[in-house]
């Protein structure tokens, strides 16, 4: 019997055909966007959400939206892990696991762990931003800067939200549409693959964390973006399942586009995400830390559990 050459294809050569669709996705994504952008809004329009000048033209806020949706969240990363799973490999079930049953209980200890793990991305992030590269690397430090600064020009174009239809598109393309195509990517397809090369879970776990945090190209919040593609990480390949990641992740970004409306519409004082910390007492830290920490045990011994009872053996 002849094996298909799907099912022998290694996981490093997989984690080629990956990237190449991420490369693939990213230029046509990018292509396709922007000649929608010229359909609707004119050609001037294109030049200046490539070069983000003339932001306050009429149509600039709802041309960068299909551009950021578009042109790089569905095209980099969704659509990629789709035609991976389904076409590349054939294995939709193995790289994006979306039927196996989750407790409701698991995904109501996921909105406690994003809510506690809160404060420890904020005072990472913090400490994040006040780090500083040795004098030989002035000009790293420049561009990590500057790269800092468009993609800060980039959110709060996105996140102009004067009503609330203003926040629900918020709402999606910054926190669902990322969440569902950003967990299918990195968490689905490149850290199974991770496992499946290095046969050990906590690396491929870090590894994609580390992958994640540096595809972003947000270098002042790398840290915490990394620490946070961890726990993301374990949610999914504890549970087996890539919802619980995806609320998650959904939550996160969610929470910051929410705050951001109401200090927006000044109904909260603080900027959360400003460069001050989030709380001025260290013992909070500590404490929401610990109870992330007891949460997060506790799904694991949870899909422990369901996993033993469902084929006898554990999870890794």
């Amino acid at each position: 019997m002849t094996v298909p050459h799907y099912m022998q294809t290694s996981a490093r050569q997989n984690l080629l055909y990956l990237l190449l669709l991420f490369v693939g996705g990213l230029i046509l994504g990018a292509l396709l966007s922007l000649l929608l952008i010229a359909g609707i809004f004119g050609k001037d329009m294109v030049n200046n959400v490539m070069l983000m000048t003339h932001t306050d033209a009429p149509g600039f806020v709802a041309a960068f939206r299909i551009f950021i949706a578009f042109g790089n969240t569905l095209s980099q990363f969704f659509l990629p892990a789709v035609f991976f799973a389904y076409v590349v490999t054939k294995e939709p079930e193995t790289y994006l696991p979306t039927k196996t049953r989750v407790p409701l209980v698991m995904y109501l200890l996921v909105i406690g762990i994003v809510f506690s793990f809160l404060p420890t991305v904020d005072i990472t992030s913090y400490f994040n931003q006040k780090m500083t590269l040795p004098a030989g690397l002035d000009w790293l430090d420049k561009w990590i800067h500057d790269t800092e600064k468009q993609g800060e020009k980039a959110i709060n174009t996105v996140l102009q939200m004067k009503t609330i239809g203003d926040l629900l598109n918020g709402l999606f393309i910054v926190a669902v549409l990322p969440a569902v195509s950003e967990e299918f990517f990195f968490r689905g397809c490149m850290q199974t693959l991770f496992k499946k090369w290095t046969k050990n879970t906590h690396a491929a776990v870090w590894i994609t964390a580390i992958i994640f945090s540096f595809m972003h190209l947000e270098f002042l919040g790398f840290v915490p973006r990394m620490l946070l593609g961890a726990v993301l990480g374990y949610l999914f390949v504890w549970s087996g399942s890539i919802w619980p990641s995806v609320l998650a992740h959904c939550l996160n970004n969610g929470i910051s586009v929410f705050f951001m409306y109401l200090y927006q519409h000044k109904k909260i004082s603080t900027n959360l995400d400003g460069n001050a910390p989030m709380f001025s007492q260290v013992w909070i830290y500590f404490i929401c830390f610990a109870v992330s920490i007891v949460l997060i045990l506790l799904y694991r011994k949870i899909t422990l559990n369901k996993q033993l009872i469902t084929d006898g053996e554990e999870l890794d």
